[in-house]
C-alpha cells in the first residue's frame, strides 16, 4: 500500500481522536516540535522509527525527552498504537500529515516572509492582512536574505509574492533583453 495513504489514514484517525478529546492544540504543538527535532537530529527519527529493538515505551520516553516535556496522552497512545501495528516507520510522515490536516481543519495558514533586513512590523501587518482577506489564522516564519537587496518575498499556500529589489532588477534586465533594446 502507498506510504502516503497509510500515513494520511493514521493521521486522520489521530485528528478525529484529538478533536474528540479537545487537546488538538497541544498535540499539534508537540507534533510540530517533534517534526522539527527529527529534522535537526536525524538519529532521533532513526531510533524512534527504524529500530525494532527499541520498544514502544522507550520510544515514547525518547520523544518526551526530545520535547523536554511529557507527551500528550493522545500522542503517547498514538505511538503505542502504531508500534503495535508495526507502522512506526511511517511515524514522521504521519506527523506531517496530521499537521497538514489539523491546519486545514482549524483554518490555519503557514507561510514564509523573506526580507533583506528585519522590517519592523511587516510580519504582523502581513499576517493581519491575510487574516482579513481569508479569515484564517496566519503564522509567518521570518527569514533574512541580504541578496534580496531590499523589499520582501511572501510565500503562502503555494503562492509567491516577490516584491524584492532583486526581482525588480531581474525584470528590468529581462525587459531590456526581450525587447532587443540596447543601451548605447
Amino acid at each position: 500500500m502507498n506510504q502516503g495513504v497509510i500515513a494520511a489514514r493514521y493521521a486522520k484517525a489521530l485528528l478525529k481522536y484529538v478533536l474528540e478529546t479537545g487537546n488538538g492544540d497541544i498535540v499539534y504543538s508537540q507534533a510540530c516540535m517533534l517534526v522539527d527535532k527529527m529534522y535537526e537530529v536525524p538519529k532521533l527519527e532513526d531510533y524512534v522509527c527504524r529500530h525494532p529493538e527499541v520498544v514502544a515505551v522507550q520510544k515514547t520516553e525518547l520523544l518526551a525527552a526530545a520535547l523536554e516535556e511529557p507527551l500528550a496522552d493522545e500522542l503517547r497512545r498514538f505511538v503505542l498504537l502504531i508500534c503495535g501495528h508495526g507502522r512506526m516507520d511511517f511515524f514522521a510522515r504521519m506527523l506531517l500529515s496530521y499537521i497538514d490536516q489539523y491546519r486545514r481543519e482549524k483554518g490555519v495558514k503557514v507561510g514564509r516572509l523573506v526580507s533583506a533586513v528585519h522590517l519592523e512590523g511587516l510580519k504582523e501587518r502581513m499576517e493581519r492582512a491575510i487574516h482579513l482577506d481569508t479569515g484564517a489564522e496566519v503564522h509567518l516564519e521570518e527569514e533574512l536574505r541580504p541578496d534580496l537587496i531590499g523589499g520582501f518575498v511572501l510565500e503562502i499556500d503555494g503562492m509567491r509574492l516577490d516584491a524584492s529589489v532583486q526581482e525588480q532588477l531581474r525584470g528590468i534586465r529581462r525587459g531590456l533583453i526581450d525587447d532587443g533594446s540596447r543601451i548605447v
